[in-house]
């Protein structure tokens, strides 16, 4: 049977709605802007019945939205869903926390997430906000590869919000960024000493003052 398109072949459907949504998260495809299928089926080499369905699976994920008159957009999010999201990512982020520290971690895993807790300093030094939210991204994905918990990380994935690339004024997100990397480096200390309660409990506060972060938003921002 075979489970992956050959060499040179067109993407299968899987491929496009997974590109699609690495897109959409990393903030290349921003919310509200509409994507349009024959440039899509162009770019990727197929017909646009493969595009339509990437975009049925993106629609049902949630993270695009469609509409009669408009089109498929990218789907924006209010204040208060986010905020519902973020209160959801508490509970099951710090619990992913907790079972990565639960484990016994190989040297590589260990070697992994202080890389990418250096590579976070470095951005906050820098003040680089782009590269801080690139890896901020990449730290809560390996945490919950180090959980090794299928059904966590499934869940996570319908609550993870992508990057919005919010335009704010310059200190608010600088600070924003120093609290954020401050929760880090506890959750990275916490995991790599293997103390699950403490893990649990940063990762909880971590995700708790995010949420903070959003509740204090200017309102334009959800325009």
């Amino acid at each position: 049977m075979q489970t992956a398109d050959p060499p040179g072949a067109a993407p299968s459907t899987e491929v496009i709605t997974a590109a699609l949504k690495t897109r959409i998260f990393s903030g290349a495809l921003r919310p509200g802007v509409r994507l349009i299928e024959t440039e899509l089926a162009e770019e990727y080499g197929v017909g646009r019945g493969r595009i339509r369905e990437a975009f049925r699976i993106l629609v049902g994920e949630g993270h695009l939205v469609s509409h009669a008159n408009r089109g498929v957009l990218v789907r924006r999010y209010s204040r208060a869903e986010l905020l519902d999201m973020g209160r959801a990512r508490e509970v099951l982020e710090s619990l992913a926390a907790r079972l990565a520290a639960e484990r016994t971690l190989t040297e590589d895993q260990r070697d992994a997430l202080r890389a990418v807790q250096d590579r976070m300093d470095a951005a906050e030094a820098a003040q680089d906000l782009e590269t801080y939210s690139r890896e901020n991204r990449t730290y809560h994905t390996l945490i919950e590869t180090l959980a090794d918990n299928a059904h966590v990380a499934d869940l996570i994935e319908r609550v993870r919000v992508p990057y919005l690339g919010l335009r704010l004024p310059q200190l608010f997100a600088l600070e924003q960024l120093r609290q954020s990397n401050e929760g880090h480096r506890f959750v990275t200390y916490a995991i790599l000493a293997g103390a699950p309660d403490v893990a649990e409990a940063a990762m909880r506060s971590h995700i708790r003052s995010g949420n903070a972060h959003t509740a204090a938003l200017p309102d334009e921002i959800f325009d």
